[in-house]
């Protein structure tokens, strides 16, 4: 497709018009078009308003090309082209955070957030699933409030996880999940415990040490995830502090 320079006003109206003159792609066409806003929502204004502009005109032209007979060919590339969309949002990360401001996280820590993040997940789900097998194998004799805590603290990692894409609520999920990783390593741990006979034995041969490194373990993941709270800029507001340090 040739390039496009449009702006964000001829992006709407040529959405708007494949919608009207082909009504029942409507809902397809606005999911793909608010896939594309969710994943450049908190990219520089230019970056974002040329790969919007991009998506609405293929998706005119696709439609003006088939009509309404595109709309299975257009949801069939819009998910097998998610891959491809998330790794240009990580391109375009990496090229805005290039000499980000001090106080901005480097290069590195966007893909270290998230994959924390993700470990802090699959940490949680094994807890959680050898907790209810231990329970109905009627193998689980450990509190009834360490088994809650683990849940809760799966829930928050998995909506933390998802609001950590989102810069406008970065500073919430970096909160939620510091709150995620208290619960799933500091209880999360004894849960596991009383699922595990060796993981047990295992503990109770140096209890005193394991307990220490527990809790170390806790408040670094909690510290970690705090800081992202704190000082994870969002690509839009690096650029902006750049264009203001010229």
């Amino acid at each position: 497709m040739s390039a496009v320079t449009l702006g964000p006003d001829d992006a709407v109206e040529l959405a708007a018009s494949a919608r009207i003159r082909h009504r029942t792609a409507g809902r397809v066409d606005s999911a793909v078009l608010g896939w594309c806003d969710w994943y450049t929502a908190d990219l520089p204004d230019a970056v974002a308003t040329a790969r919007r502009a991009e998506i609405a005109s293929d998706l005119f032209e696709e439609r003006e090309h088939s009509g309404a007979g595109a709309t299975g060919s257009i949801l069939g590339r819009a998910l097998r082209g998610i891959p491809a969309d998330l790794t240009w949002r990580g391109a375009r990360l990496r090229r805005a955070a290039i000499g980000a401001p001090r106080g901005t996280f480097p290069r590195t820590m966007p893909a270290l957030a998230h994959l924390a993040a993700l470990a802090l997940v699959g940490w949680g789900a094994l807890i959680v699933w050898r907790v209810a097998r231990s329970m109905v194998l009627g193998g689980w004799h450990g509190a009834a409030d360490v088994a809650e805590l683990s849940v809760v603290g799966l829930l928050l990692a998995v909506v933390g996880s998802w609001l950590l894409v989102v810069a406008r609520r970065r500073a919430v999920a970096g909160l939620l999940l510091a709150v995620a990783a208290y619960l799933l390593v500091r209880f999360g741990t004894y849960a596991l415990m009383e699922t595990s006979v060796s993981f047990t034995a295992f503990f109770s041969t140096s209890t005193a040490q394991m307990m220490f490194l527990n809790r170390i373990a806790t408040g670094a993941a909690v510290v970690f995830f705090l800081s992202i709270a704190a000082w994870w800029s969002s690509p839009r507001e690096i650029a902006e502090a750049d264009r203001a340090s010229r």
